[in-house]
């Protein structure tokens, strides 16, 4: 059985984003293509902002990374605009960091520790300029614990995002629910972008359904992280990672917000039953995402990583795709594609004017796998 909806709108939107990039009409040119994967390395963030993509990645778990490209499909420019200290609570394993403009500032969420992972925190940066790839400073560890009155006890947190809704802000992070390996969602009021004002509050369970353990059997354990806030309309969705991330099984699971309730209620999330973005027999371990749009606002995208081998560990790749909506405002993620598959680059992406310079020759060298190189695809320039 296949874990997607198959209900007539759902198969309606995913039919508008699975149509091949190549052979259908109008014609589409080499250079208004591009293949998956589209860089190395996992857990994306991308937002766009006056005219450009802002990605941001963790510096090779020592720091943070901000890339400016006007193209979905190419990263560009990287700039390191935070480095861990030498030593403390903060200065190792330094993991997916997310870049959000809040009260007119750009701050950006990051999880970091001192090279123990149960030391795990959520740790906010504020930016000392007001371009996204200025010099970024800590501004304070935030607590996500049980007793935010005195701020004892603080737990480990990872995945730390943003929703806001009603007029309030929330933080949202996977978090150890005591002191040992067992991974939930949890969500808190913030009173602004650098202190968490209430207790945190679990989602859900972690384990409702077997595809959301660790190798989909009630032998082990559940495990949801990589929280994402997807909005359309008045529906408010969670999109989260499930199961092993070093195994193929890891997969997108989907949380929305009862009409009219209290994100911190309880029983205000209903989960729906199935995965609704899973691996396939060729794209494998899909997961950690985030969404942005087409230049010109008229498309929605999905970007994720995806495993480079079925054998369990951490070597991933990013990829991007379009996604669609139903009638009634249900997000439709589709099958992940291929790598090598080539799809339309987002609506109105602009056209190149020199070659890509980080090709496929580079993108292998930095995977560390010259294996991939057929199957990246960096879009280059026609030349004139």
């Amino acid at each position: 059985m296949s874990p997607f909806s198959t209900d007539a709108s759902t198969e309606k939107a995913r039919a508008s984003i699975m149509t091949p990039a190549v052979g259908a009409a109008p014609a589409v040119t080499e250079r208004e293509t591009f293949c998956n994967p589209i860089a190395p390395g996992a857990d994306p963030w991308v937002v766009w902002h006056d005219g450009f993509y802002y990605w941001c990645a963790s510096e090779n778990d020592l720091g943070v990374a901000v890339y400016r490209s006007d193209r979905l499909t190419e990263r560009g420019e990287k700039i390191v605009v935070w480095r861990a200290p030498a030593r403390g609570p903060h200065s190792r394993e330094v993991w997916a960091p997310e870049l959000h403009r809040l009260d007119g500032r750009w701050y950006i969420y990051v999880a970091a520790s001192n090279g123990n992972n149960e030391t795990h925190r959520m740790v906010v940066l504020e930016s000392v300029g007001e371009n996204p790839t200025s010099e970024f400073r800590f501004k304070a560890e935030l607590y996500t614990g049980d007793e935010v009155a005195t701020g004892a006890r603080n737990r480990w947190a990872i995945d730390g995002t943003i929703l806001e809704h009603g007029g309030e802000r929330y933080f949202l992070w996977s978090g150890w629910t005591g002191d040992r390996d067992e991974q939930c969602l949890y969500i808190a009021r913030m009173a602004n972008p650098w202190t968490v004002a209430s207790n945190r509050v679990r989602l859900c369970a972690n384990d409702d359904h077997l595809w959301e353990r660790v190798d989909e059997t009630s032998r082990t354990r559940g495990l949801n992280e990589a929280p994402q806030v997807l909005v359309r309309g008045d529906r408010v969705f969670v999109v989260y990672s499930a199961s092993a991330s070093w195994e193929i099984t890891y997969k997108l699971g989907l949380l929305e917000l009862a009409p009219g309730r209290d994100p911190l209620a309880a029983g205000a999330w209903r989960k729906d039953p199935h995965p609704v973005f899973a691996a396939t027999g060729t794209t494998w371990g899909v997961g950690h995402c985030s969404f942005t749009q087409s230049p010109d606002g008229t498309e929605d995208w999905l970007v994720f990583h995806a495993k480079l081998e079925t054998k369990p560990n951490w070597n991933r790749a990013v990829y991007a795709q379009r996604f669609a909506w139903t009638a009634d405002g249900r997000p439709v993620f589709g099958e992940p594609v291929g790598a090598g598959c080539r799809l339309r680059c987002p609506s109105a992406t602009p056209v190149v004017a020199t070659e890509v310079a980080f090709g496929r020759a580079a993108l292998a060298a930095a995977m560390g796998d010259e294996r991939i190189v057929s199957s990246v695809n960096v879009v280059e320039a026609a030349r004139r």
